[in-house]
């Protein structure tokens, strides 16, 4: 599966779909240089045709709102950094529940090509050293393609 079977899931399911729209490579070159790390290929492809949103009552944190919470990727991001220690090259996505987020590890990705981040857990409130940062993904279109066509069968 890939971001772009994901994008045919929401394609096809926009009744069910609130997302924030477009946003343009300036916001995502910025949120990346404030972040400090590159997003992979599939995340930059979700962000520039849907910024944010939710379908099927699954959340994706990413742009298009303002830095003061959920479900700004930006804002979680640098939060978790402060209160959690989240490791600088990961990035918050997800909220799955308990306290754990799913996050891309950038630390790989060196160009707009690279689709090499993969979808790792963090739990919020667990010391850096016991977190296990569980790879539940390949990639960030991976992941998405999952989670809707999961969402489609219930």
């Amino acid at each position: 599966m890939s971001i772009n079977k994901a994008v045919e899931i929401i394609e096809a399911n926009q009744e069910e779909a609130d997302f924030i729209g477009e946003i343009d490579e300036q916001t995502i070159i910025d949120a990346e240089n404030k972040l400090k790390v590159k997003f992979p290929k599939s995340y930059r492809v979700f962000l520039k045709k849907y910024g944010l949103g939710d379908i099927f009552g699954q959340e994706i944190y990413g742009l298009g709102t303002d830095e003061t919470g959920i479900p700004n990727m930006i804002w979680i991001t640098k939060e978790l950094r402060e209160t959690d220690s989240l490791p600088n090259n990961l990035i918050c996505f997800y909220f799955a529940d308990n306290g754990e987020y799913f996050c891309l590890d950038c630390s790989k990705v060196q160009s707009n090509n690279d689709d090499n981040a993969p979808v790792v857990s963090f739990i919020s409130g667990l010391p850096i050293k016991e977190q296990s940062f569980e790879m539940i993904a390949d990639n960030f279109g991976d992941f998405l393609a999952e989670l809707l066509n999961n969402s489609l069968e219930d």
